[in-house]
């Protein structure tokens, strides 16, 4: 090997060592940064606190009882009296369940109110001085004989809006006017707007007679979903009742605007704006005020109910309602220390007392389940923690792989970097002797 290539071989033995001195370099600290990863984890699965499942003696209470014939009653919670009483040495918490009749307000989403459209026909011949339609741009003006005109124009297809559309739909069936696959026919239709956005329609050939009549539909509410809707001009003793009770409990709501109260306490209603309907075997109420603010809402004909603001409707029901009562009571004691018997200053009757272990049975349970959800949490979070490091020793491994690799390469290049310098010393030791001969 010559001079110049021993050199030139010397120096790029000496790069790549740097190199892989370099690159050793890189892959400890990786492997730091993996360590320092791996203890961040480790603290993590430290401070993690294992869940605890609930205990029934945490949740389990001796419970006093008692009968009166009527009610079971409980006494929740007592107070001894500071001063002295000679009848009475508690101040007592009691409760008891019953069935309260009681009125309710509900709003139902679905299914919602369906109208009933009426056609109304007034013949305004005696009032029409007279008729002009202009065929050309399809307009016209009806003047009666008060002066008052009426602008009217042909209805078109084109631009149609959704109530007009629904309009002129329930006017055409009403008439039996054609339909081709149940499409409007505009032909010789003729209408307007009110004021209170209802549309009037008049025919072409009724105009031309000056025989003009005024055809509007006016929209009740028949169902709600499939349930007949029915307007009570009566009130059975039953509904008088549930009604009456109805309006004490939702005072607020719109049955105030059809139910009062008399002076003596009777329910008064003039026969108008109560409906009721039946859902799921029960009958409810609701008033014309809220089925008008439902059915008033803008709709599709196609779907008429689905962005209908929600009914109110009503009823009544006895439902199971929590009484509690506070008193001051004489409560007696056994030989233990556990009551026996207590007296009620508003009642004569000394009645005895059950003693009873009981289990708050849904405080258990909702310690349950939020056990069970940390428990879950838990397991999760060490899953993670456990998959994350193992991930991590998988990347350590191979870092430690690549390492090795560099170290055998290392010797290598160091075993060859000390040959190919010997070769150089030779060379320069016999250039060196040439020359001196």
């Amino acid at each position: 090997m010559g001079m110049a290539a021993s050199q030139a071989r010397y120096l790029a033995l000496t790069a790549r060592k740097t190199n892989t001195e370099w690159e050793g370099q890189q892959i400890n600290q990786a492997r730091t940064a993996l360590a320092n990863q791996s203890a961040n984890l480790f603290n993590r699965l430290l401070d993690l606190e294992v869940p605890n499942a609930p205990k029934t003696t945490d949740y389990t209470e001796l419970q006093y009882s008692y009968s009166d014939g009527e009610n079971e009653s409980v006494l929740d919670s007592w107070q001894q009296l500071s001063s002295a009483d000679p009848n009475y040495n508690y101040i007592v918490n009691h409760y008891y369940y019953a069935d309260v009749y009681t009125g309710s307000q509900k709003y139902l989403e679905n299914p919602q109110v369906q109208t009933k459209g009426e056609l109304q026909e007034q013949d305004l011949t005696p009032e029409v001085q007279d008729v002009q339609i202009n065929y050309a741009d399809k307009t016209g003006i009806i003047t009666l004989q008060d002066g008052t005109t009426i602008d009217i124009t042909g209805i078109s297809n084109v631009q149609m809006d959704t109530k007009l559309e629904n309009s002129l739909r329930d006017f055409e069936t009403a008439k039996g006017l054609a339909q081709d696959d149940g499409v409007l026919n505009t032909d010789d239709v003729y209408g307007y707007q009110d004021a209170n956005g209802t549309w009037h329609f008049f025919l072409e050939e009724e105009l031309e007679a000056a025989q003009p009549v005024d055809y509007s539909t006016t929209y009740s509410p028949a169902f709600v979903g499939n349930s007949k809707l029915t307007e009570l001009d009566e009130l059975t003793e039953d509904q008088v009742a549930e009604l009456a009770q109805i309006l004490r409990d939702c005072a607020d709501s719109s049955m105030a605007d059809y139910l009062s109260f008399d002076e003596n306490g009777n329910l008064v209603y003039n026969g108008e704006g109560i409906y009721t309907f039946d859902m799921q075997g029960k009958t409810y109420f609701t008033t014309e005020k809220d089925l008008y603010n439902s059915m008033q809402t803008q709709y599709n004909y196609e779907k008429p109910i689905d962005v209908q603001e929600k009914l109110a409707y009503y009823s009544a029901s006895y439902i199971k309602t929590k009484i509690e009562e506070t008193n001051h009571a004489l409560l007696e004691t056994d030989g233990d220390g556990r009551f026996t018997s207590v007296k009620f200053d508003d009642d004569s009757v000394v009645y005895s007392l059950n003693v009873e272990t009981v289990t708050d049975e849904a405080a258990y349970q909702d310690a349950m389940n939020e056990y069970l959800y940390k428990k879950e949490q838990y397991e999760k979070t060490i899953a993670d923690i456990n998959a994350q490091t193992s991930i991590i020793q998988q990347e350590d491994r191979t870092l430690e792989l690549r390492l090795k690799q560099l170290d055998t390469e290392q010797n290598a290049l160091a075993t060859e970097m000390d040959a190919v310098k010997k070769v150089i010393d030779d060379n320069v030791e016999k250039t060196f002797k040439t020359f001196s001969d």
